[in-house]
């Protein structure tokens, strides 16, 4: 048997207002609809469900069985509905790993106007210098500094920034240039190398670690003079850029934010609403 689930919608309907005008009003349809879809279900079921007085339609007695039934069905339908939509409205958690460094500075000022816009998720915030594994499902969402090299993320730039190198404003001032010591970035990337390479080989290190919190800290405890993405100084920090060679310009490595997921879950509604929205946010180009 072929026919329209809806039509068991306009049968009910049509039983409890009994006029073709009172039910489409009630739908929000023309009458010529109500009258249509009542027809064909009497053509699918073989049966005639409504005797007509007037403007009035009245059940027949194989119209009165059915109606039974067909109330028992919109509830069904009703409660299948109810559910669907209470499934669409439960709290989805997404997991995005990130650096230590941009979990705090790109990610946390934007928080509230996320949860403003996006209430039906929880974000979880994997806030870790070490990448987390997106085949092993560790993150939904990881945003990185470095470019992956499995071919099987989606990688999306969503902005640009630069790394320099960077003195405190008092160690600059007392410390003369040939006596500058170094804090380190001790993690093995492109910028890490870049940095290495400024300072030479000889360069004497006084401070190391893996974490760009720490290398602030250590840069604006005049510990010595380090790298650091330019999104983390502030002018109250009061670093200054700096050249090793002070007849050089200003050195500077350009890289990017990159915002990577795995193929399969982009595909998830709230994966891609998370992703969406921090590639708005923080998207320059």
């Amino acid at each position: 048997m072929d026919w329209d689930w809806n039509g068991i919608r306009y049968f009910t309907t049509l039983v409890e207002k009994q006029t073709l005008t009172a039910a489409a009003e009630h739908l929000g349809v023309q009458h010529s609809t109500v009258s249509r879809q009542i027809a064909q279900l009497e053509n699918a079921l073989g049966l005639h469900l409504f005797d007509r007085i007037g403007k009035r339609y009245l059940l027949t007695p194989e119209g009165e069985r059915l109606y039974r039934h067909a109330c028992e069905i919109c509830k069904d339908m009703s409660m299948l509905q109810r559910t669907a939509r209470e499934q669409a409205e439960l709290r989805h958690s997404v997991v995005i790993s990130a650096p230590p460094f941009v979990a705090r500075l790109m990610l946390m000022p934007h928080i509230a106007d996320f949860y403003h816009k996006h209430n039906n998720i929880r974000l979880i915030i994997q806030s870790d210098a070490a990448l987390a594994d997106l085949h092993g499902r560790q993150a939904d969402i990881a945003l990185r500094l470095v470019r992956p090299t499995q071919n099987d993320l989606a990688v999306r730039r969503i902005s640009h920034f630069s790394y320099r190198i960077y003195g405190h404003e008092g160690y600059l001032k007392t410390i003369r240039r040939e006596d500058w010591r170094f804090v380190q970035i001790a993690v093995n990337t492109r910028f890490s190398r870049w940095f290495a390479e400024q300072i030479g080989e000889d360069a004497d290190i006084s401070f190391s670690s893996n974490d760009f919190a720490a290398v602030k800290q250590a840069v604006c405890e005049q510990i010595g003079i380090g790298i650091l993405p330019d999104f983390a100084v502030f002018p109250a920090d009061r670093l200054h850029p700096v050249s090793l060679n002070p007849d050089a310009l200003l050195p500077e490595f350009a890289a990017e934010l990159l915002l990577v997921m795995h193929e399969d879950v982009r595909r998830s509604p709230s994966v891609r609403a998370v992703a969406d929205y921090w590639g708005n946010v923080l998207g320059n180009g």
